[in-house]
């Protein structure tokens, strides 16, 4: 299957000449959907789409985009993965996402339920090894994988339409996330599908992707406080996937003397920049969630394991940080190590925001009482 040229959406200016691009998109549907859709009309026929997109209308884009996507559902898995893949591709050069919406969520709707009910099978199907066997913390996790995988084979061959499924899935997943990227109104429907996801990221390569992706806020408000030198900033975020992002663009935007990272690099972290660069994030300071702040506003010690669970570890995501008055709460400490991550994000086309308005003494003074209130009630 030949590469997929999309050619970017054309806003300022419509051709007065009707595109052959809806005729293309039914018939490479068509083809597709034939037994014979791998003796290369399909692959001309894919060629003289792409070479159609910049002459069409917006009109004749959502007409095709919402007729491939159609096939993510009629189409077998495999044709279904190359219709999904010209979505994406379209999608990702500036399309109109909405007219695929419906289709690529209902795939997901219908794949990832029946493989998270495979996972499930098969789990309840292992044991635990015979003790006899002496074997430490690696070889239990390597037999539990080997006995997972031969129970996930047993279970496939019993429930042919999870196996479809299974096989649909990991052919569209890159389709989906080209769409949930750009489209918050489509992560907001899938989102109750991201525990789904979570349930099969060891097993399946869809899952890690679509749980990060699918557990992404949007319009979440935050707050962030320094106790040390009471300074703390309010405001909300939106496409921030893992923490290290997080952190990166908090260093930009807390209030500083000097930059603690380079505009490159937020940039990249913002999603106007490439994806990644060749450089490298320093950390400056511990997060921590608000169950950190002892009475008399200081923050328990980076050392103190009794406090493990309020560290904001960078490798998690903005949804794992517990809310307090409708707020993710995030404490600001001295970094207790030196902690560096490359300058990338992790899907391409994922814009990120955070917007930040400076607390002033009693907006903080107000937040820190809450806090520890709050603080005080964990048990420990």
């Amino acid at each position: 299957m030949p590469s997929i040229a999309v050619a970017k959406r054309e806003s300022s200016t419509v051709s007065a000449v009707p595109s052959d691009l809806v005729p293309t998109a039914r018939e490479l549907l068509e083809a597709l959907g034939s037994n014979t859709w791998t003796d290369g009309r399909a692959d001309r026929l894919i060629e003289t789409f792409g070479q159609s997109m910049g002459r069409a209308t917006p009109a004749e884009s959502r007409e095709a985009l919402a007729m491939l996507a159609a096939g993510l559902n009629s189409l077998e898995p495999e044709p279904a993965g190359v219709a999904s893949r010209i979505v994406g591709a379209m999608i990702e050069a500036g399309h109109d996402p909405q007219p695929a919406r419906a289709a690529m969520l209902g795939a997901l709707q219908t794949t990832l339920p029946l493989c998270a009910s495979m996972v499930d099978d098969a789990r309840a199907e292992v044991g635990e090894p015979d003790p006899e066997l002496d074997l430490n913390d690696d070889a239990i996790d390597e037999w539990l994988a080997d006995q997972h995988a031969h129970a996930l084979n047993e279970v496939a061959g019993r429930r042919p339409s999870a196996l479809e499924a299974w096989q649909r899935l990991h052919e569209i997943w890159p389709g989906a996330i080209a769409l949930l990227s750009v489209d918050p109104a489509a992560r907001a429907e899938a989102s109750e599908l991201a525990e789904v996801a979570e349930k099969i990221e060891e097993v399946h390569e869809a899952g890690g992707w679509l749980r990060a992706m699918l557990t992404v806020l949007d319009e979440e408000p935050y707050v962030a406080i320094d106790p040390f030198t009471r300074t703390g900033i309010v405001g909300r975020m939106s496409g921030i996937v893992e923490n290290f992002q997080l952190s990166t663009l908090l260093m930009d935007e807390f209030p500083r003397d000097e930059p603690r990272v380079s505009k490159p690099a937020v940039a990249v972290a913002r999603g106007n920049g490439p994806q990644q660069i060749e450089e490298t994030v320093t950390g400056v300071w511990n997060l921590y969630s608000y169950g950190a702040l002892l009475p008399g506003g200081e923050l328990a010690e980076a050392t103190d394991r009794e406090y493990a669970d309020t560290w904001i570890w960078n490798e998690g995501m903005p949804a794992d940080i517990p809310v307090l008055d409708g707020h993710r709460v995030i404490l600001l400490g001295p970094a207790s190590s030196e902690r560096s991550w490359p300058a990338q994000r992790m899907f391409l086309k994922l814009p990120a925001r955070m917007t930040a308005e400076l607390l002033d003494d009693k907006e903080l003074g107000a937040w820190l009482e809450t806090i520890e209130t709050a603080a005080e009630k964990i048990e420990r």
